[in-house]
């Protein structure tokens, strides 16, 4: 059966990492999208390779026959069928259409609502206050520090891809709250503006270990973004393109 082009997951598993509204613009909708993590018990729960959703079970099933993991139907509300793959793949190439494929809005969030959302110096939302001062401050830093005292927003990172193995599928998407990928954007952006189209990179779920001034051990996965063979990184103090 061929896959269908135009069909896109419906619901996020609101997520920490993959909290977005609906897509915006006239960007077309994605076949599929990347996920860091799954719902149990209605919290977050990382796992140990990519996890992809789609509508489509053609799709869901060539990604099942690429990368390993069975496709299985979600247990959703209403007419929605959603399909999710547990990958055994933590490294996936991709192909990126050029700048356009990745994009950045700061969110903040209450009552299940959006209530602001900007590109760090201007709102984009609400429609009456497009345009004006934001009030953000201007390094991700300060932005982070803000949004942590609950008196900001998160970033939402939305980056838009094929799969270099099966590009016929159509464009899948990856929607992140990571700080860490959001410094990366802008280096991301202009490595993006500046390569020939398309540009061949590596989406890989990426895990990182630490351990706490007080001796306790922290581990957490998170997207990164790789052109090439060579990481996009950017320092702390980056200020977010506006």
């Amino acid at each position: 059966m061929a896959p269908h082009p135009h069909h896109s997951p419906s619901r996020d598993q609101k997520l920490d990492d993959d909290r977005a509204d609906q897509r915006r613009g006239s960007a077309p909708d994605p076949v599929g999208r990347f996920h860091v993590a799954r719902q149990q018990g209605g919290r977050p729960i990382a796992v140990s390779a990519w996890r992809i959703t789609t509508e489509d079970h053609a799709i869901a099933d060539a990604v099942g026959g690429l990368y390993g993991g069975a496709p299985l139907l979600l247990d959703t509300t209403g007419d929605e069928h959603v399909v999710e793959v547990l990958t055994r793949r933590d490294h996936i190439p991709v192909v990126f259409g050029g700048r356009g494929a990745v994009s950045l809005r700061m969110v903040m969030r209450g009552a299940g609502e959006a209530f602001h959302v900007c590109d760090g110096t201007r709102f984009l939302e609400p429609a009456g206050a497009r345009g004006s001062l934001c009030g953000c401050p201007a390094s991700l830093a300060d932005r982070k520090a803000a949004a942590q005292a609950g008196r900001g927003p998160t970033p939402e990172v939305r980056i838009g891809f094929r799969l270099a193995d099966l590009p016929e599928l159509g464009v899948f998407d990856l929607v992140s709250t990571s700080w860490e990928l959001a410094a990366e954007l802008p280096a991301l952006a202009a490595a993006l503006d500046t390569a020939a189209v398309p540009v061949v990179g590596v989406l890989r779920y990426g895990l990182v270990e630490f351990t706490t001034r007080s001796g306790i051990a922290v581990s957490y996965r998170r997207p990164v973004v790789e052109i090439g063979r060579t990481q996009v990184l950017a320092q702390d103090a980056v200020r977010l393109a506006a």
